[in-house]
């Protein structure tokens, strides 16, 4: 899925992106910007009909505006890149130290959000999300942002592990993966409400991006989940080589063609071979 974002115009205070190929002027080549990086996800987007699809993109904006204003985050300085089934969000570089109260303040708040809104729907009409919050490198480019940054928080959101955690909880609204330097640096330290003891340790394994990982569910005792329930898929094996059964003789004997002479009278067989086969 490639993100990308045109030129920016104001209204009422919002930052609001439109869609478009040109415009976004490229600064990777001159400037280096580390920035906090959130990225989001639905379940079942995909699977769903039309009607599921345009109810989930006018609910999505709407608990993460919910949650970022319970906790006192400015989201109208997001720059936002959206997709049908979720976004991807840059922080300003004033907001980028605001990591306890993104992983801290904002999941607690989304989460809540989520609740309220599943709350009267049925299992399969519910909102659930998968969040990914890194710090990272991102800086504008011709298809919106790009960096190691960006590439990292789009795996974390994207990680089997991730995913699987969801299936094996279905009563769990939001699961939340932080990238191994934020959960040393923000929760490790003792920055947020959530203790250590809340996460645990994934990896992640997608395409060419290997890395450890933190996994946490909001509610729910993350440590509980089977370890081989969050094991990644592996590649069935290839179907041990077999050869074909041995051919009968006669099918691998070549066809020997015969001809049978009646001779009357003398012959002159001067320099000629002659074969005689005797049927008993």
């Amino acid at each position: 899925m490639i993100l990308w974002q045109a030129p920016s115009t104001v209204t009422g205070g919002r930052a609001c992106t439109g869609y478009g190929l040109k415009g976004v002027e490229s600064t990777m080549g001159g400037s280096f910007s580390r920035r906090l990086l959130v990225s989001v996800d639905a379940v079942g987007y995909g699977s769903g009909d039309d009607i599921r699809q345009r109810s989930m993109q006018t609910a999505i904006p709407a608990v993460l505006a919910d949650a970022a204003k319970r906790a006192g985050l400015d989201r109208t300085r997001w720059v936002e890149q959206q997709a049908g089934d979720g976004e991807l969000a840059i922080l300003p570089d004033d907001q980028s130290d605001h990591e306890p109260e993104v992983v801290d303040d904002f999941v607690r708040e989304l989460n809540t959000a989520l609740a309220r809104h599943n709350r009267e729907l049925r299992d399969d009409a519910r909102l659930r999300l998968r969040l990914a919050v890194h710090n990272g490198v991102a800086a504008p480019a011709d298809f919106g942002y790009a960096g190691q940054g960006v590439v990292a928080v789009s795996r974390l959101v994207d990680a089997a592990p991730v995913k699987a955690a969801l299936r094996a909880v279905p009563t769990a609204n939001l699961a939340l993966v932080l990238s191994e330097r934020v959960f040393l640096d923000v929760v490790a330290q003792g920055h947020t409400a959530v203790p250590p003891a809340a996460f645990r340790a994934i990896t992640v394994h997608n395409k060419e991006f290997r890395e450890t990982a933190y996994l946490h569910l909001p509610g729910h005792d993350v440590h509980g989940i089977p370890t081989d329930a969050l094991d990644s898929p592996r590649p069935a094996p290839a179907p041990a080589r077999t050869d074909p059964p041995p051919a009968a003789d006669s099918a691998r004997q070549p066809h020997q063609a015969t001809m049978t002479q009646n001779f009357y009278g003398s012959v002159d067989a001067t320099e000629s071979v002659v074969g005689i086969q005797w049927n008993a």
